[in-house]
């Protein structure tokens, strides 16, 4: 990967955003070459060894085009059985698509929470707010990621996401 300052990237654990800055840090008595890196969906600053990118699945940014594809795909195909109601292995399903960290598994995750949200509807049943934290961190996750690639405000791409997606966007800030 061959990312500079001013890079567009998705940070799996904190979202899209931008390379801020590179700079050296001395830590423990050992210099290492950071970028600092600014997100759309959050206020904080991280900095990261450049060396660790990989491991930590940093990537650039998808194209408009390739994110609108995979949210029009929520509309078509809503839903997605996980095959269980037991709660434990329903977070270990979300972990799992977590640390996928890519589109495909983050549009997962929203098809496995709108299943059991619908189960929960159906049976009368209340929605774990675990559910409803998975799912605004996944449409989150895409909205940023289609912000900062697009370069549009958070709110833009919101309403794109919506209109694609057939579903509801409410942003975590």
């Amino acid at each position: 990967m061959n990312f500079k300052v001013g890079s567009k990237v998705f940070y799996p654990t904190h979202g899209a955003g931008w390379i801020k800055d590179k700079k050296e840090i001395e830590f423990n008595g050992e210099k290492k070459i950071y970028f600092e890196f600014d997100f759309i969906t959050s206020r904080i600053t991280v900095s990261t060894p450049i060396g660790n990118l990989e491991m930590l699945s940093v990537r650039p940014v998808l194209s408009s085009k390739d994110i609108k594809k995979h949210i029009s795909s929520i509309k078509k195909k809503p839903t997605k059985d996980p095959k269980t109601t037991d709660f434990n292995k329903l977070m270990d399903i979300f972990k799992k698509l977590e640390e996928e960290a890519n589109i495909n598994s983050t549009i997962d995750t929203i098809r496995v929470c709108n299943h059991v949200k619908r189960q929960r509807e159906k049976d009368g049943r209340l929605i774990p707010v675990s559910i409803e934290n998975e799912l605004s961190r996944a449409i989150s996750d895409i909205v940023g990621e289609l912000a900062v690639t697009s370069g549009v405000k958070l709110e833009t791409a919101a309403k794109t996401f919506e209109k694609l997606s057939g579903q509801e966007c409410k942003l975590l800030h």
